[in-house]
């Protein structure tokens, strides 16, 4: 586990926009803290999953055939027993990959992963998190004549040109009602509420000073 962190720490070293390492080790400690609850899960496979799940992602590297190779032969060297388990893991796991219907159902193992990645979207570090990726990708914050969209596949998700505030209601806003195990939900509760009171408090001060 220690080289697959390396590897990790590695990989997502130099990423400023929300998806650095600590956004990967906060979904490992996520994981952890979710398989307390979980004996009949496989521990390794999850945490293996839940370190690497970015590590060939779209948005964060252009060559996904090639980040992705990368990873299968670093797990090579490993000599894991459940390396096709991650990949198809990682391959499900993305809220983009879940629109238009295709990907297929997580196990157990996967959900877990799933959860903690979720749960680190939502909350006080997923606003932080928004925020990071919005600057990164030079996103306007907010325009209230530009209205949330609805998105049935991860092409259209992906090539949409909207605000960070409307990212709030395209997607985070709905992770609460998507987890599976019962500690992932326990801790989104609070986590929701954090983001909805900021989206409120940035609509109202706009609305109070500059909505005429």
């Amino acid at each position: 586990m220690e080289k697959i962190m390396a590897f990790a720490q590695n990989r997502h070293a130099h990423l400023t926009d929300g998806h650095g390492f600590d956004h990967i080790f906060r979904v490992y400690k996520l994981a952890e803290h979710i398989l307390a609850d979980y004996p009949q899960a496989n521990r390794d496979l999850v945490l293996t999953a839940a370190l690497l799940h970015d590590t060939y992602d779209d948005k964060l590297f252009e060559d996904i055939v090639a980040a992705k190779q990368e990873v299968v032969d670093f797990l090579t060297t490993l000599d894991l027993p459940y390396i096709d388990q991650v990949f198809e893991i990682i391959d499900n796991l993305s809220f983009s990959a879940n629109l238009d219907g295709t990907a297929q159902a997580l196990d157990i193992n996967g959900q877990i992963v799933q959860d903690a990645d979720r749960l680190d979207a939502i909350g006080a570090f997923g606003i932080v998190r928004t925020l990071q990726y919005g600057f990164d990708r030079k996103r306007e914050l907010y325009n209230p004549d530009k209205l949330p969209q609805t998105f049935t596949s991860k092409a259209a998700y992906h090539a949409a040109e909207g605000t960070t505030i409307n990212h709030f209601y395209e997607k985070l806003f709905q992770i609460s009602e998507s987890l599976h195990t019962e500690k992932a939900k326990q801790l989104a509760g609070a986590r929701d509420h954090i983001m909805r009171e900021f989206v409120t408090a940035i609509e109202k001060e706009w609305a109070d000073v500059y909505g005429d």
